[in-house]
């Protein structure tokens, strides 16, 4: 092959060609099974995400929710052969990855934001625990943010076919490696844009490409940089990236290796503070 070529497969969608029905299902309740079939359809062979609305938190605290997602995505992955991925469930109160100030993407260097940031945290992917990212992420809402947080989600076919149109040599540069680091079990060499057989994977996190290179203590190559630029102008388009408010009891899966996620800037109150479960599964 020449030069990448187009992603064919249906996984390419953009806001306005996405149907509600290929991304929504209801929680199930007592008494009824779970939805992994079609769950595992979303994730693989739709859109990439999947949406669960109304998953019953009466009566449980913040922390109980954590265990609640974290049943459910056992419930869901068990029957297509996942697992819980490691033992990193949480309970996000902000943005527990560094958001982008409005001088530039990808601010090299950037630390985590402070609790109550209001900056957007732009699409990526989880990095995860250890030698492997995660392959599917689960956020549950226990509480939404008093005004902002929405969701933000982004296929990589569709950046990956606009790319190829509008900046094909950028596109050859994600073609190769990149260091995604710093520290022991996350200095990760791999490609941004990856072929296995038909399948187009994404993996793509500015914040840790630029920590990986930081550490190299040189620069970007122009070539690099310009690349980066334009998956960032790319993710910042909103012909491109889904906003999706979440609700009180919506669980979101993501495939990990095949949509990017972030979210929009959020506002707390003294009364009302946004409060996420989250659970990775392989």
């Amino acid at each position: 092959m020449d030069g990448p070529s187009p992603a064919l497969e249906p996984r390419a969608w953009t806001p306005a060609t996405l149907r509600t029905e290929e991304w929504l299902l209801p929680a199930p309740s007592s008494g009824t099974a779970a939805p992994a079939t079609a769950v595992d359809a979303m994730l693989h062979r739709g859109p990439g995400f999947a949406v669960l609305r109304g998953v019953d938190l009466d009566g449980r605290s913040d922390r109980e929710c954590v265990g609640r997602c974290a049943d459910l995505v056992a419930l869901l992955r068990g029957p297509v052969g996942g697992r819980l991925h490691r033992s990193a469930n949480e309970l996000l109160t902000a943005a527990t990855a560094p958001a982008v100030h409005p001088s530039g993407p990808g601010t090299p260097g950037a630390e985590r934001p402070p609790e109550g940031d209001l900056l957007t945290l732009p699409p990526h992917m989880d990095r995860g625990e250890g030698p492997t990212p995660p392959h599917v992420l689960a956020l549950l809402c226990v509480r939404p943010a008093a005004e902002g947080g929405a969701s933000l989600l982004a296929a990589g076919t569709t950046v990956h076919n606009r790319l190829l149109a509008d900046d094909p040599a950028a596109l050859r540069e994600l073609y190769g490696d990149f260091r995604f680091g710093r520290g022991a079990g996350f200095d990760r060499v791999r490609p941004v844009f990856r072929r296995d057989d038909d399948t187009l994977g994404i993996h793509y996190n500015r914040y840790w490409i630029d920590r990986g290179q930081d550490e190299t203590g040189t620069p970007h190559p122009p070539a690099r940089r310009h690349a980066l630029d334009s998956m960032d102008r790319l993710l910042a388009d909103p012909g491109t990236v889904l906003r999706l408010s979440l609700r009180r009891g919506d669980l979101l899966l993501v495939n990990n290796d095949a949509v990017l996620h972030g979210r929009t800037p959020f506002q707390d109150t003294d009364t009302t503070r946004r409060r996420y479960a989250r659970v990775w599964a392989d």
